[in-house]
């Protein structure tokens, strides 16, 4: 291993102890009340430390973020799972994604808070979205999925329905005997897989809105 390889690795690692001891620290005490000091202490780092690689706070929910979208990507990567079925494949996704923060509930929820509060729905990139899209264009070439649909859209679409779950499973007045996460992502992907008519009549409805002056 070279040195440029090694010291590669030595930052991968630092960042990923701080983003565990920041998760741990805000479950704990919460988003707000922890403070840079306490990351570094716990780490066992300087201050300035926890800056250079999280210069902002909201930095430590982008990465735990991008720890969830890794677990999707490492999964639908198998050769196990790139066999299945377009729908098979997001009921996939949805399950690793429900797994991650039912098995952490409260970094998954201190985390999610923290998302919404500085705007992350709106702020970051829709990169889940782009990783639905991608399996939601698959079934389209596989003759699954309807080829008219614009996937990216669909992507879109999925996403609004996944954090739609998620924000309800974070509230902090959820009631106690509420559906699982898993459950409720699942029940949403359904919808926008199947529609809500028994007997879709998407084009005529639109030539007719078409014809219709504003």
């Amino acid at each position: 291993m070279t040195d440029e390889s090694l010291r590669q690795r030595r930052k991968a690692e630092t960042r990923e102890r701080l983003l565990t001891v920041a998760s741990r620290l805000f479950a704990e005490n919460g988003y707000d009340q922890t403070s840079y000091d306490d990351i570094a202490r716990l780490a066992g780092v300087a201050r300035q430390t926890v800056f250079n690689y999280y210069p902002r706070k909201e930095d430590f929910a982008r990465a735990w973020g991008a720890r969830r979208r890794a677990e999707v990507d490492e999964v639908l990567a198998s050769a196990a799972v790139a066999d299945q079925p377009a729908g098979s494949r997001l009921v996939l996704m949805l399950r690793v994604l429900a797994d991650a923060y039912e098995r952490s509930p409260a970094e998954g929820r201190v985390f999610t808070i923290a998302w919404v509060k500085w705007g992350g729905p709106v702020l970051e990139p829709p990169l889940l979205a782009g990783q639905f899209a991608a399996v939601i264009a698959d079934g389209q070439r596989s003759g699954e999925i309807r080829p008219d649909v614009d996937a990216d859209i669909a992507g879109q679409l999925i996403r609004a329905a996944y954090f739609d779950a998620l924000w309800r499973w974070a509230a902090p007045d959820r009631p106690a005997g509420a559906p699982s996460l898993f459950s409720a992502m699942l029940g949403r992907l359904e919808l926008v897989l199947t529609g809500l008519r028994v007997t879709p009549r998407v084009r005529s409805e639109k030539k007719s809105l078409s014809r219709t002056d504003p």
